[in-house]
């Protein structure tokens, strides 16, 4: 199938999109055997790390924005079989600054560009995006066809969340019409007041057209806190290798990602 481009996006940090990036990464790749290529466009490298692809002395993603090397050069394989990562470090702080400075060579479509050369390799690429607008998140929404928001149940879940879908729109009329929001996915659910009360308004917010994943109940989907998701990182393992909640969730998320992708082919 055509490589499909997923951005994970949220303005936020600690909201779980590194978390989530890896996992569905490994799931599409270990349980799917789709081929994956993990983008890490985060200057604090947390997917690379989680993959034990991270090195400050090597060439990164930030190489590839700056157009001095290419995207097959800095892709390393992984532990895990189908699963392949490009790596970033703190250098994206310099990438970013010099694109944005660069007016001479077009700045948004550097990663569309890069990724049209390893098309044919990959089933999916999944950007996991800094917790900001900078020139990575710009040119990870021009190469993507969807984006993830994950929001985080607490009380200030839905910070930024609209000047996201406005960037998408942004992109959408500018430069990548075929870009569209998969979904909105609920992280870090513990039982309270607050998250019942991040759900509810997730409900109501699918009923306004903005996509909201859900449970196979018809439920909004809900990835479920627990300490074993701190210890997976840790353990640079997915958290379907251990028995909690957040396992079959992550596993129904990369089910409902596959039958998007499937369902917009035919």
């Amino acid at each position: 199938m055509k490589m499909q481009k997923i951005a994970i996006i949220n303005l936020k940090g600690g909201v779980g999109k590194s978390v989530t990036a890896c996992n569905l990464a490994c799931i599409l790749g270990q349980m799917h055997e789709r081929h994956v290529l993990a983008m890490d466009l985060d200057k604090q490298a947390n997917t690379s790390k989680f993959f034990k692809t991270f090195n400050p002395g090597i060439s990164t993603v930030a190489e590839v924005m700056m157009e001095s090397i290419t995207l097959s050069d800095i892709i390393q394989k992984t532990d895990f079989e189908y699963v392949d990562v490009a790596p970033s470090s703190m250098s994206m702080i310099k990438a970013n600054r010099e694109v944005m400075l660069d007016v001479t060579r077009p700045q948004h479509n550097r990663l569309r560009k890069a990724l049209n050369g390893i098309a044919d390799k990959y089933d999916y690429c999944i950007l996991d995006c800094p917790p900001d607008i900078d020139m990575a998140t710009i040119n990870a929404l021009v190469a993507a066809d969807w984006v993830i928001v994950p929001v985080d149940c607490d009380e200030w879940a839905f910070d930024g969340l609209f000047e996201i879908m406005e960037q998408v729109d942004a992109v959408r009329e500018n430069y990548n019409p075929g870009i569209k929001v998969m979904g909105i996915l609920a992280t870090k659910y513990t039982r309270g007041t607050y998250s019942e009360k991040v759900l509810v308004q997730l409900d109501q917010l699918d009923k306004m057209h903005y996509p909201v994943f859900r449970a196979e109940d018809g439920s909004v989907l809900r990835i479920d806190y627990s300490v074993k998701v701190k210890e997976a990182k840790t353990e640079h393992l997915p958290i379907y290798c251990y028995r909690v909640p957040a396992s079959t969730e992550y596993r129904q998320l990369a089910d409902i990602v596959e039958k998007t992708v499937e369902g917009e082919k035919r």
